[in-house]
């Protein structure tokens, strides 16, 4: 009797495990689906269908925890280091200062607009990207090369 109660709450724990993981499979394809159709735009669906599988289902992933807090938070910076992982993101003074560690290019470009139209609050809408070179934080010594940056 023993071992039939410990394979049914071994079922039960599989089954809610899976259940979870199927939920988030479907509201990521619901997403998915929604950018397919146009509801954030037809400049969205080409970026976003441009991007690789792997990326589309980073953006779907951060998209879907923006969705489930019914916008009470924002998942910008996510969604930013999600596809650019080595990127340093700050905001100072209702501006966004982002330094990309890559050579400036027309895919990068686009994979922002993307972020910034599905993830950030319009009133905080600018953003000053720095590519190659960054910018200068005091006291983060790692921005602090005095070679290498450029002083904001």
């Amino acid at each position: 009797m023993k071992n039939f109660e410990k394979q049914v709450a071994e079922f039960e724990k599989n089954f809610y495990a899976d259940l979870k993981n199927l939920r988030i499979n479907i509201f990521e394809e619901i997403l998915r689906n929604e950018i397919f159709q146009n509801f954030y735009g037809v400049e969205i669906k080409e970026i976003f269908f441009a991007l690789s599988p792997i990326e589309q289902n980073l953006i779907l992933r951060a998209l879907r925890l923006q969705e489930l807090s019914k916008g009470r938070r924002l998942y910008f910076r996510l969604a930013v280091q999600s596809l650019f992982p080595h990127a340093k993101v700050y905001f100072n003074s209702g501006k966004w200062l982002m330094f990309l560690p890559e050579k400036k290019s027309d895919s990068a470009l686009k994979k922002i607009e993307l972020i910034k139209i599905l993830f950030m609050d319009f009133s905080n809408a600018e953003i000053d990207l720095y590519f190659e070179k960054s910018f200068g934080v005091f006291d983060t010594p790692r921005t602090m090369r005095l070679d290498e940056m450029i002083l904001y």
